[in-house]
């Protein structure tokens, strides 16, 4: 009979532990991002173009979304013009490059982005982004 030695024993690497390390990181990175279009609200459709680019996230923005009736809303929240016009202005005296994106519906009177818009010069920012989407051929 021949006795195996150290050298002569088949070597199994055990990759379970490993898949399972990864699928752990993988759930905890899926829980723990921020998505970026959480203000984004989809009932909300803007005007189409056919030049329109895609809004990159600018960093510390604040979302505006104007629906067609005019109701403002800012973090999922209906605010008025008052609770706007201080939001931006603890937001401009915050951060002096304070972006905001004014996301207004394709139906909705154009007066209503116009006025938000106005409310952002009041307060000194600058770094205003009215959204457009893709024109569809």
């Amino acid at each position: 009979m021949r006795i195996r030695t150290p050298s002569e024993r088949d070597v199994d690497i055990n990759i379970t532990p490993i898949i399972d390390m990864v699928f752990l990181l993988l759930i905890f990175f899926l829980v723990a991002t921020k998505f970026a279009d959480i203000e984004r609200d989809v009932r909300i459709r803007p005007p189409s173009t056919r030049h329109a680019k895609p809004v990159t996230a600018i960093p510390d923005e604040l979302v505006v979304n104007v629906e067609k009736d005019g109701t403002i809303l800012v973090g999922g929240q209906e605010r008025s013009r008052d609770d706007l016009s201080r939001l931006l202005g603890m937001a401009a005296a915050r951060n002096e490059q304070q972006a905001v994106v004014i996301r207004g519906d394709q139906a909705a009177v154009l007066q209503y982005a116009v006025d938000v818009l106005d409310l952002c010069e009041k307060h000194g920012i600058s770094r205003t982004y009215l959204t457009t989407s893709p024109a569809v051929p």
